[in-house]
């Protein structure tokens, strides 16, 4: 067992957190469950697996991964999500992971996966985001989406062994509900710290974005599944500035 924390926030991820901790079999002792309120099988399936499960409240994402962070035993900290699987080869680098360079973060590269069919270009199919770090130098900042974690002292970012598989929907309504959700995320974040919606971002940005993920990062060799992946990413720009452009016009009626 490596004195490695495996963090991983979940809600209602029955479907698909079992794939994950059964990935992470044989790695470490303490695997942490942060679970926003769950009504499915998520908990009782990630404690047959022998995670440790934390009741947390939902704060946006920076904030909640800093609260599930809070409970990490050891120092060095692997943040995965609940869809998201790690491959033997990781799973070997991560097995005789052995740092006393707590100044150093690791970056791991994604398989990015749609309805199981793996997404090799395009804007999600070269990722590679830092996710294995010592908690002593960093932490999330505070932001509710595309959080971003924040080094106290200068790191090196080295490139780990292997992948992590990310398993992003299993079909087009759950992919259209999950970018309604994060282009609301967005438009909120832009309408509180004043950003405006632009005629340019408003008309002409979705359509940009499409030809930008389709053709120029080769997302038609992806065949049918690159235009899905680049229509997405079209229509997520489209309803974030459209909301942002609402809220500014008729003012939050959540606040």
């Amino acid at each position: 067992m490596q004195q490695i924390s495996v963090v991983i926030i979940a809600k209602n991820e029955a479907h698909i957190i079992g794939k994950t901790l059964k990935s992470l079999h044989g790695l470490t002792d303490d695997i942490v469950i942060g679970d926003t309120g769950s009504i499915d099988n998520t908990i009782a399936i990630a404690k047959s697996f022998g995670a440790h499960v934390e009741n947390i409240s939902w704060e946006g994402f920076g904030k909640t991964k800093n609260k599930a962070l809070a409970f990490a035993k050891y120092d060095w900290v692997l943040f995965l999500d609940a869809d998201e699987v790690i491959d033997d080869e990781f799973h070997n680098f991560l097995s005789t992971f052995s740092s006393t360079e707590i100044n150093t973060a690791y970056k791991i590269r994604y398989k990015s996966y749609i309805s199981n069919k793996r997404v090799r270009y395009g804007e999600i199919g070269h990722l590679c985001k830092i996710r294995l770090f010592n908690k002593n130098v960093a932490k999330w900042d505070t932001a509710e989406i595309h959080e971003k974690l924040i080094f106290h002292s200068p790191v090196k970012k080295r490139i780990a062994d292997g992948y992590i598989l990310h398993y992003h929907v299993n079909s087009l309504k759950e992919y259209a509900e999950k970018m309604s959700q994060y282009a609301e995320l967005v438009a909120q974040k832009y309408y509180h710290n004043g950003k405006k919606a632009s005629w340019f971002k408003l008309y002409l940005a979705p359509s940009y974005q499409f030809i930008v993920t389709y053709i120029f990062q080769l997302g038609f060799l992806d065949g049918r599944i690159g235009f899905i992946t680049s229509f997405f990413a079209s229509y997520y720009g489209f309803l974030k500035y459209h909301r942002l452009k609402e809220l500014i016009e008729f003012g939050n009626t959540e606040d």
